[in-house]
């Protein structure tokens, strides 16, 4: 038994090099494939801010109004909250451009509507409205977008597929 013992432990020792070579070999393979995926996330896909602002914050800001205008204070929570991460989307994927050091002027704005949601304040929401549409002009001029003049919306609906 004692023979058998000392076999199988010769034995493995002797497979102790060929192990930590496969696992080596795998490891370099195994950090090849995570340098080969870290290039592509270089060359993923980022939305421009143009993007972010015409398919999150536009709609989202519509859709907010007509929330609030219809009293449905869960709906404008919810719009609002989408609204806000539209903004952070553009401070996250263009960090240090002027959009992304501009968005921080809105977020006081998003603030007082969030209050006037809470309290369901429809006089202080559309106040708080106005005062948001005119902050986004303001950020329009000052990153040269003055010629992309917001409003604060209509009365029709253009999301007729939603009731608010």
């Amino acid at each position: 038994m004692k023979r058998v013992s000392v076999i199988i432990i010769v034995f493995l020792s002797s497979l102790a090099p060929l192990i930590s070579c496969n696992q080596e070999s795998g490891n370099k393979k195994l950090q090849h494939k995570i340098d080969s995926l870290q290039a592509e996330i270089v060359k993923a896909y980022v939305p421009g801010t143009g993007e972010i602002m015409s398919n999150i914050v536009q709609p989202h800001h519509y859709k907010l109004w007509l929330a609030g205008e219809n009293k449905n204070w869960e709906l404008a929570k919810y719009e609002s909250h989408l609204l806000a991460g539209g903004f952070k989307r553009i401070q996250k994927y263009h960090r240090g451009t002027t959009e992304a050091t501009a968005v921080p002027m809105i977020y006081p704005q998003l603030d007082a509507i969030d209050l006037a949601i809470r309290q369901h304040d429809q006089k202080q929401f559309d106040s708080s409205f106005v005062l948001l549409t005119g902050a986004c002009n303001t950020c329009h001029q000052a990153t040269n977008y003055g010629f992309n003049v917001i409003t604060v919306p209509g009365v029709k609906s253009g999301f007729e597929n939603q009731k608010f």
